[in-house]
């Protein structure tokens, strides 16, 4: 009798950060490979990079080379069967005027990631998957920690199926190239009260969109933390047409260094859903931790009989857990 051989991932890693002429420099390599029952081979993944983080520059480039098959027993990659590159060079200088603590430009060298087919070549366009690239034309960090951003992109998706972008719109195979301007700002975490803007918009597949997403946080007495967050994109396609809604908020209260509560609530339109995850933490000992998390998911279909928030919902829950973990630390 013979068996398959079990399934298992084994691999290795090497980092050298290193000091070259008062510069740091960190290359890195890491190489895994997969064994799959009934595959005869080993399938390979790995990736070679370099960081140069300093403070003129922050420079990074990364090579990456993931086999068709490769499936890691723990763990995920995005994609297989493909080539991908990775990098930035940023230009950072302080010029410590109009309030501007520190620059940050990506110019002309812009941030690019690439991902060709694995009998490809990243040389060549027309072997190209995906494809993003942003120059960043203005941007830093203000003195009071404020942050901005002005940036430029170039996107690039070469579909070979057609997929579903959003609910009855379909996008159809192609090679779509568009440009995107996006706008940023967020204010520090130092302040009670601080918010943020985002603002994409441009081409998008054939057609236009605009992304805007809000954040605010408010921090009050070192007890509670209120976090909101708003995300609305409107896009007309040649498929068609949809406006995207994501709303969430956050409420975090510590009660005292060794208990605290942590509420979450999200919802989005495209997936016609509430969702609230709660969860309560308590440090019995310095080492032992208890947690009580409660998960649960409710339908705001128009066409449910049980839709959030009637009372007949709380019975028909997508989903729901609640769940009790206990971890106590064995001392000698």
């Amino acid at each position: 009798m013979t068996g398959a051989a079990p399934r298992g991932t084994g691999g290795f890693d090497v980092d050298l950060p290193l000091i070259v002429h008062g510069q740091n420099l960190e290359p890195k390599f890491w190489i895994a490979g997969s064994r799959t029952p009934g595959v005869s081979d080993v399938p390979l993944a790995w990736r070679l990079s370099a960081d140069n983080p300093n403070d003129l520059f922050d420079n990074f480039v990364s090579l990456y080379r993931i086999d068709s098959g490769f499936d890691p027993a723990l763990g995920f990659v995005r994609r297989t069967g493909i080539w991908e590159t990775t990098g930035h060079v940023d230009f950072m200088p302080r010029p410590h005027v109009l309030g501007i603590r520190q620059l940050d430009f990506t110019v002309p060298i812009p941030s690019w990631d690439i991902i060709a087919n694995e009998r490809g070549s990243l040389g060549r366009t027309g072997d190209w998957q995906t494809a993003w690239f942003e120059w960043r034309v203005f941007g830093g960090d203000r003195d009071n920690g404020d942050h901005f951003e002005l940036n430029y992109q170039r996107w690039l998706d070469a579909p070979t199926d057609t997929f579903d972008i959003f609910r009855g719109v379909r996008v159809t195979p192609g090679r779509y190239w568009w440009p995107r301007y996006e706008v940023q700002y967020e204010m520090s975490a130092a302040h009670p009260l601080s918010v943020a803007a985002f603002v994409n918009w441009g081409p998008f597949y054939g057609g236009r969109s605009a992304d805007v997403e809000l954040q605010g946080t408010w921090r009050g007495g070192g007890h509670a933390i209120v976090g909101a967050n708003v995300t609305r994109t409107a896009a007309r396609l040649p498929g068609g047409g949809f406006t995207a809604l994501q709303m969430s908020t956050r409420l975090e209260y510590d009660f005292n260094p060794r208990s605290s509560l942590l509420g979450f609530v999200q919802y989005t339109n495209e997936d016609q859903r509430v969702d609230f995850n709660i969860r309560f933490h308590w440090i019995p000992v310095l080492g032992d931790d208890v947690f009580a998390v409660w998960n649960s998911g409710y339908s705001t279909n128009p066409v449910t009989p049980y839709r959030f928030p009637s009372t007949s919902s709380f019975t028909r829950q997508l989903n729901g857990a609640f769940v009790v973990k206990v971890v106590h630390r064995l001392a000698p």
